[in-house]
């Protein structure tokens, strides 16, 4: 597959952008182009240089003290981390840059660990910890400033930044350590009223609040279903005593204005449903999305918008019979769905090869370990050809035969030559005898005697979630173990 006449253009402007991001929060003016959009960005940070969030650099070089709005331990732009989810109200244009007017980092939990049902493995990249009693799903994208997600322990104070899912839970963008300095403890979530006043009593998903006097933001009047943003103190089987409680949420994160238009990167918590022939309707971080005729889904099919997926939307703020709704102009899937690790084999312009899968880096992708002395590269050069392992997680693309957008990329300075692993879906069959093949990721990976099958036999994969462990036996793909994943691949929908 020669994918250079599809994606050169952009990829070579994603990576213009990953090599500016390596170059601190210094200057240079912000690049021509038509702009796309004036108001509110919202999503999790993929590099920095001056701050990447939803595919666009966003200059920061000309904000002031008080255009940056954070919190204990998150004071300034140095302070942030990659995968922590921003909101930047500026401009964008067609050409992938920005500039910030303002950027705001708000913590999502900030507390001690209280329990671990289901420690971080990194085979399958899925964990779940509780903080406060909140679980907290860890997944393939999850980014953390830990040594290593499997350390977290009972009594470990974090500060966690991902999103609330429909089902009360948490799903981890970031996870970091806080500092002895970095005191009180921080909660979202939908607040719960019980009873009549004077003796109502306010929880928080079973979490009950003694809320101080002064506390609440002027002038909010709490009630039963509001998002709320909580700090205080946590103890454990006593209420959290409540020092500041305000309007929170992602709907209070936006900002929203019907003068203003929306970026915003988030797990869908009511599924897609259809309203009339070209229009549907779903909720974003709980914020009502209507679709119509000429919204773009890309490869995404409405079908495939059900909660606890990730999605990016774009498009703009709407009266909808008397609901702030976002009307999506365009929708791109945003979550990972296919893996692949294995050694470096080649570059072919700017696309990344391994095991016969081509792998499309964009200003989305993060680079893990990029601090670290196994690094990725700033540009992939033929100097790492065979010479760097690649973890890479990621999107199943069916064009041009498929390839993998990376979401996430990490790098080893040892490239490992016992062979490949690969996770995806199964798109091709050929059940010739002694030539049999199936295809992911566009890599032909042959069938023979010694594959082992755990799951399904061969001529039931096509279309299945598979996991394929394979080796380059003169110039062929050889699957020595295939397994079925469907069965395991459910994790984040718990």
């Amino acid at each position: 597959m020669n994918m250079k006449s599809r994606v050169s253009i952009p990829l070579l402007l994603s990576l213009t952008m990953l090599l500016a991001s390596c170059g601190g929060a210094g200057g240079g003016s912000v690049a021509e182009g038509g702009i796309r959009g004036t108001g509110s960005s919202v999503g999790p940070v993929s590099g920095f240089g001056s701050v990447i969030v939803n595919g666009i650099r966003f200059v920061t070089e000309n904000l002031g003290m008080d255009d940056f709005q954070g919190e204990a331990g998150v004071s300034t732009e140095e302070d942030l981390e990659r995968g922590m989810i921003l909101q930047i109200h500026g401009e964008w244009r067609d050409s992938g840059e920005g500039e910030a007017d303002s950027v705001r980092y708000d913590d999502t939990l900030r507390g001690p660990v209280t329990g671990i049902p289901q420690p971080w493995d990194e085979t399958t990249r899925q964990g779940r910890i509780e903080v406060m009693g909140f679980e907290v799903n860890l997944d393939a994208l999850t980014q953390t400033t830990l040594a290593d997600l499997a350390t977290i322990s009972v009594g470990q104070t974090l500060r966690v930044s991902g999103w609330l899912r429909a089902d009360g839970r948490f799903r981890a963008s970031y996870v970091g350590p806080v500092t002895a300095e970095d005191t009180g403890e921080e909660l979202e979530g939908n607040l719960s009223v019980t009873g009549d006043e004077p003796n109502q009593r306010y929880f928080v998903d079973g979490l009950e609040l003694q809320i101080l006097s002064g506390a609440v933001c002027d002038p909010l009047q709490l009630a039963d279903g509001m998002p709320v943003d909580v700090e205080g103190e946590y103890v454990s089987g006593a209420p959290f005593t409540v020092s500041r409680i305000c309007n929170g949420g992602p709907s209070a994160f936006l900002d929203a204005s019907l003068n203003d238009d929306v970026q915003i990167a988030g797990v869908v918590t009511r599924a897609f449903a259809a309203r009339e022939v070209d229009s549907g309707s779903f909720a974003l971080n709980g914020i009502p999305v209507a679709t119509h005729g000429g919204t773009e889904f890309g490869d995404l099919m409405s079908s495939d918008i059900n909660p606890g997926v990730l999605l990016q939307v774009e498009g703009d703020y709407i009266n909808d019979n008397g609901v702030l709704t976002l009307r999506a102009d365009e929708i791109e899937y945003r979550d990972t769905d296919a893996e692949l690790e294995g050694r470096l084999d080649g570059i072919d312009s700017d696309v990344l090869q391994s095991g016969g899968v081509e792998i499309l880096l964009t200003a989305f992708t993060i680079r893990g370990g990029d601090d670290d002395d196994e690094a990725c590269p700033v540009r992939f050069g033929p100097e790492h050809v065979g010479r760097i392992q690649l973890e890479v997680s990621g999107i199943q693309r069916s064009a041009d035969g498929g390839y993998l957008e990376a979401l996430e990329i990490e790098c080893e300075s040892e490239a490992d030559d016992s062979g490949y692993e690969i996770e995806g879906r199964v798109t091709a069959l050929n059940d010739e005898p002694g030539t049999r093949t199936l295809t992911i990721l566009g890599a032909v990976i042959r069938v023979d005697a010694g594959t082992g099958f755990e799951g399904l036999a061969f001529a039931d994969l096509e279309g299945e979630r598979v996991e394929v462990e394979y080796r380059e036996v003169n110039g062929e793909y050889i699957a020595e173990e295939i397994e079925s994943e469907n069965e395991t691949d459910s994790d984040n929908d718990d």
